[in-house]
This record gives C-alpha cells, structure tokens and sequence, in this order.
C-alpha cells in the first residue's frame, strides 16, 4: 500500500508538471513582428536550385520561445523560397508549425530518430509543384542502419538521416537532398555517423544523381568528418562564386566575436557548380529565429 501512495504521488507530481509546463508555453508573450522583411536575398538564377540548412532548435528557450522564433523561420523559408531544405532538431512543435505554415507549397519526408512522435527529425521538404518525389527514407546513423531507433554506442543520443530523390517536372533533371545531425558530444561517435553517411551518399549517387547533404555536423572543417565528408562532396562553402566564411552556431549571439567557424554545411556532389553560398543572419525586433545561423546554397543541378 505504502508502494501503490509513492507511485500515485509521483504520478500527479508529474502531471501537474507536465500542465504547468504547457500551461507556461501557452501563455508565452506573443511579439508582433509585424511584417518580417528578409534582407539581401541574393538573386537566384533561373536554372538554379536553391538548397537551405536550417538547425531550428528545439527548445523553448528564455532568448526566444519557439511561439515566437517560429513566426522569423517561416519569414525566412518563405522569402528565400528554397527548392529543398533540411531541418534539424524539429520536434512536434516544429512539424506541426511546418505543416500549418507551409503544406500547401512544400511535401515533406520525415521520420523521427526516436519512438516518441514528438521526437526531433531531420526532415526534408521540397517544392511539390515544381518537382515528384521519387524516392525517400532515413537511415539511423548506428551500425545497424536500417534498424529503427539504434545508435552508435558512443552517442549520447539516437542519430539519423533522411533522404528524399526529386524529379523536376519540367526539366527531367533529378537530384537527391539528405539532411542529418551528427551526435554533439563524441568525436568517435561523429566519425562513425559520417562513414554510415557516406555510405548511403554512395548508394544514392551510384548512377550519377547529383547530390545535396545539408546538416548540423557539431564539428568544423579541421575534423576528420570533414575531411570524409568532402572525399566525396565537395563544401558549397569553399567553392561557391560568391561566399561567405561565417560562424552558424552563435548561441544567441554569444559566440559572435569567437569565430569559431561553421558547424552546419552544405556539401554537393563532386563538380557541381555553387553560385552563391550565404549564412542567413537575419533577426526581427533583436530575436534571433535559432541559436545557428541558417545558410543557403544555389548550385547548378547537371
């Protein structure tokens, strides 16, 4: 009986946890952006494709709640009005805004790393008028890549990857998009993660498709993911015309002035040409819409 009172107390301590925390979420000040104007959009050419990284946070956090730093994603997503892009830590909260504010223009493929629904993905949207998806699924960033919800031993959590291949309806011309997130605590981890990646880039460029592989890496370019990373691909970043060497993680501004260098990439297939690659720095009324830089890639689909 003493057992059965310890479990109910925790029970309702839990629960009313659980609603004072929605309870707080919901009464979160909503701020009034107004109409968010997105500057310096570089211009695009016709032909190009354009490709968007996006790690968006997962948490509610007191520099901006994601009530609020929702309202600047979007803005920005729909300004820069990307071919694919790919996310990173979006969880329920985030899909469900996704889904409101852009379903009527982009599909999504999506799978969460864990069994809960509201766990984080690395979801990948594309413009559904403009191309068919051919192809698309995650992989788990684990020795066992097609085994759902696994992990590398070394990873503190759960790590995955999602692909989707895309048919322009208009031109034939076909590419592929994977987006990941590698583990944020072990260099071992991270390397793994990068060879199960590499190996599924392997299968995805095996008769020649062009590729894309956005995502938060949590290392920079003088790691050896980096450097496996770009046996295959090259980084938008060093080869695009017009470029832009700035730090993506900044931690709501505090890493600004460490220059720490880029942790989120695009990498494409070798010999693709890269027009412009930007980081997207972006803020309304001094919120920042994450604690990483966006960044944005045009490259020539072959």
């Amino acid at each position: 009986m003493k057992m059965f009172k310890i479990v109910t107390i925790v029970l309702v301590v839990v629960l009313v946890a659980s609603v004072a925390g929605y309870l707080i979420y919901d009464k979160v000040t909503t701020v009034d952006f107004g109409e968010i104007l997105i500057e310096n959009i570089p211009e695009k050419d016709e032909d190009d494709t354009r490709i968007i990284s996006f790690n968006v946070r997962c948490a509610d956090d007191p520099e901006g709640s994601i009530k609020n730093r929702s309202k600047i994603v979007i803005a920005i997503l729909e300004q820069y009005a990307p071919d694919s892009f790919g996310v990173q830590e979006a969880n329920g909260k985030w899909m469900k805004i996704f889904e409101k504010n852009l379903s009527e223009k982009y599909g999504c493929v999506s799978q969460t790393r864990g069994k809960d629904k509201n766990d984080e993905t690395s979801a990948v949207y594309y413009l559904k008028e403009k191309y068919e998806l051919v192809d698309g699924g995650t992989i788990w960033l684990s020795d066992t890549p097609e085994i759902p919800y696994t992990k590398h031993e070394d990873s503190r959590n759960i790590r995955i990857a999602t692909w989707a291949v895309l048919k322009n309806k208009a031109t034939g011309k076909v590419y592929a998009h994977i987006n990941t997130h590698l583990d944020h605590i072990s260099d071992e981890a991270r390397v793994q993660q990068a060879e199960v990646l590499n190996n599924k880039i392997k299968e995805l460029t095996e008769n020649g498709t062009p590729l894309v592989c956005t995502g938060d890496f949590n290392c920079d370019k003088t790691t050896i993911v980096y450097d496996e990373m770009t046996v295959l691909c090259d980084d938008a970043r060093t080869i695009a015309e017009n470029t832009d060497d700035g730090i993506t993680y900044h931690d709501y501004g505090i890493k600004e002035e460490r220059d720490e260098g880029a942790i989120d990439f695009v990498f494409v297939t070798k010999g693709t040409e890269v027009e412009n690659y930007k980081v997207i720095r972006d803020t309304a009324k001094g919120m920042y819409p994450s604690d990483h830089y966006p960044i944005v890639a045009d490259i020539e689909i072959g």
